[in-house]
């Protein structure tokens, strides 16, 4: 846990030095320096953090800041949209477009504290990748909204967010 709170805390004050007013990066430099920093924590064996100042809002069904893959294509994903009950696994999913240079995806689901649980997937283009929250991320569902930030497993990249509630 160490080394995710680390990772976690990089990934972090990375994000908000670069947001800041005046830093002087485009998109694309700050883009991959997230996913330089999601390398990076994923070879020191915490992977695909995404982006965990990303939060989703169930009133707009949209994360904030959002994340969007650069050339990737589009990304559609799929959550609950009515609160899930805090026994209850909810069904996640990704439909993987048909141009996606991935070949697994890592989901990495934020809770309503700020803990964080990844599951892998295998990425085929053209289907729907699919995973079950709590089950399959070894976590414990809490009340509240969940934040999920699909990745490119190999390099780190932030591909697309969506997110859930649990009451």
């Amino acid at each position: 846990m160490k080394t995710l709170g680390t990772a976690l805390c990089g990934a972090a004050v990375l994000l908000v030095t670069a947001c800041g007013g005046g830093h002087g990066y485009s998109p694309e430099e700050l883009n991959e320096m997230i996913a330089d920093a999601v390398r990076t924590s994923a070879r020191d064996g915490v992977g695909g953090l995404g982006v965990p100042d990303t939060s989703f809002d169930p009133t707009t069904y949209m994360c904030a800041p959002a994340v969007d893959a650069p050339d990737a294509g589009s990304w559609r994903t799929e959550a609950p949209r009515s609160p899930a009950d805090r026994g209850e696994a909810v069904e996640l999913g990704v439909l993987v477009p048909a141009d996606a240079g991935a070949s697994s995806l890592t989901a990495s689901v934020i809770g309503p504290g700020g803990e964080s649980s990844t599951a892998g997937a295998e990425a085929v283009p053209g289907e729907w990748s699919r995973l079950r929250y709590p089950d399959d991320f070894g976590a414990r569902a809490e009340s509240g909204v969940h934040t999920v930030v699909w990745s490119d497993t190999e390099s780190g990249t932030p591909l697309t967010c969506d997110g859930f509630e649990v009451d």
